[in-house]
């Protein structure tokens, strides 16, 4: 029973030290923080990150990101360009684009972000952060110029890509897509694909540009209701002189053994980190 209460104190103390962490490294006021880990579903869509007010769409999945983004700062690349430039698809509600003017400030940033109302919130969290060097597209990013059914769940699960195990309270409507490889057409500091299951068939169409491209990050998502096409990727990323390295984005499936008992809206998430030697 003792060490069952120890064991109990330690997790309430490590909860209590990542808000700690969340106030003192992001400028997030402490009861703020503490206030999106209990209040997980609330609906006040509004928060705080370096001291400036932020517009958000879900407590959870926002803490989420604040961890991925700037704690475990995935998007961290090296360059001695002063003006790196930076393409980012699937930019939601901006937070990425927050990180790359902090740490790049010279840079050159090109975002996509094809759920409308994600794009007007990203919109509105650009210029409280005064991110002046950001041009931003309300486009999907595809192979093609088209018109296209997307998916929308309001917060990070929007997609192009229909799957069974796609939750019921998606909004399907129809939104203009880009050919991405028209942007890969000069030298690109770092390439972002979080394109909830579209990676593959875009990649398929950039591939033989990718010479243009120093660092490529990846989110690959595997549909439970389609084949895996991670070897694919990797089979691209290396003929295309990278190397690679992957992480766990979520985990989906904590006993993939017991695959028939879950249904999960992936069964795989990695990211995926292409660099030059």
């Amino acid at each position: 029973m003792i060490q069952k209460l120890k064991n109990i104190a330690k997790i309430v103390a490590g909860i209590e030290n990542q808000d700690l962490i969340l106030s003192d490294q992001l400028q997030i006021p402490l009861k703020e923080a503490t206030r999106l880990r209990k209040k997980a579903d609330e609906k006040n869509r509004t928060s705080v990150l370096f001291g400036s007010n932020i517009l958000t769409t879900n407590n959870f999945w926002y803490l989420h990101s604040l961890k991925e983004i700037f704690l475990d700062e995935v998007y961290r690349f090296k360059t001695n360009n002063k003006q790196p430039r930076i393409i980012d698809c699937g930019a939601n509600i901006g937070l990425s684009l927050v990180y790359f003017h902090r740490n790049y400030p010279g840079s050159n940033l090109i975002a996509f972000e094809s759920d409308p109302y994600i794009f007007n919130i990203l919109e509105e969290n650009t210029k409280t952060f005064k991110i002046n060097n950001a041009t931003l597209w309300n486009y999907a990013v595809w192979n093609e110029e088209s018109t296209l059914e997307f998916n929308s769940s309001g917060d990070l699960g929007g997609s192009l890509m229909k799957s069974s195990t796609h939750p019921g309270n998606t909004l399907s409507y129809l939104v203009k897509s880009i050919r991405l490889k028209d942007y890969l057409n000069e030298p690109t500091d770092m390439l972002k694909l979080d394109i909830e299951g579209a990676e593959v068939i875009v990649l398929r169409d950039i591939r033989d540009s990718l010479d243009m491209v120093s660092n490529i990050f990846i989110e690959y998502h595997s549909s439970p209701d389609k084949e895996q096409e991670l070897d694919e990727i990797i089979t691209i990323l290396k003929y295309a002189g990278y190397r690679i390295y992957i992480k766990e984005a979520w985990n989906n499936m904590q006993h993939p053994f017991m695959h028939s008992t879950y249904k999960p809206y992936w069964d795989l998430q990695l990211n995926i980190f292409g660099y030059r030697p």
